[in-house]
């Protein structure tokens, strides 16, 4: 009998161990992102901060060419609601609704008007950006279609997250100034950035 106690132990034992769960695998680590990335000033008044980066002390960056940029008005919307835009460039609005729109581009700084022109319905009309700064786009008609374009010189050009996150990918390494645009001026700003690796964190405000 003590013979098979002590066998019905030991089998008691080597099925617990058996149904333990193995040694479970150390999560990885999240990569790091690529490119620069951190925080700036968050969105202020529902527009959010662009970030641009330009080589210091280089003249201007030559840029590949590319199809002309649109903006859609459709669903009562602007699409897309965010544009980047390089100085230079003529942006399409185009209007897939039968019904009316306009659109008006008003200076984020003065608020100064640089173009009203209506859309009829499958009609289309082009601006030709050639200042550098932000632009908010309305439609008289629909006072809640609402979208912002960005107007840029610089080789690198991105929105910021609402909460104030950003990244630029593909970044060769070098000197270069990386700025903050907001459409509140005091949340602007301006730094040297050294790019010595394939990622770099910067903090360029409040989130």
């Amino acid at each position: 009998m003590k013979r098979l106690a002590l066998f019905a132990t030991a089998l008691a034992v080597a099925s617990a161990c058996a149904d333990a769960p193995a040694d479970a695998p150390a999560p990885e680590a999240a990569p790091t992102p690529q490119g620069i990335y951190g925080t700036a000033p968050g969105a202020f008044a529902g527009t959010p901060s662009v970030i641009t980066l330009r080589p210091a002390g280089a003249a201007a960056t030559e840029l590949p060419p590319r199809d002309n940029p649109r903006m859609d008005q459709l669903g009562l919307a602007f699409s897309p609601g965010l544009l980047v835009v390089r100085v230079g460039e003529t942006v399409t609005f185009t209007n897939s609704e039968t019904v009316t729109h306009n659109v008006k581009l008003a200076l984020s700084d003065n608020d100064s008007t640089v173009m009203d022109a209506e859309t009829d319905p499958g009609g289309r009309v082009d601006f030709l950006f050639d200042r550098e700064n932000g632009y908010e786009v309305t439609c008289d008609h629909h006072p809640g279609m609402r979208a912002f374009i960005y107007v840029s010189s610089a080789p690198y050009a991105t929105f910021a997250a609402n909460n104030g996150s950003f990244r630029i990918t593909d970044v060769p390494p070098g000197f270069y100034t990386l700025s903050v645009w907001s459409v509140d001026p005091t949340r602007r700003s301006e730094r040297a950035l050294d790019v010595t690796g394939p990622s770099t964190e910067v903090s360029l405000g409040p989130g």
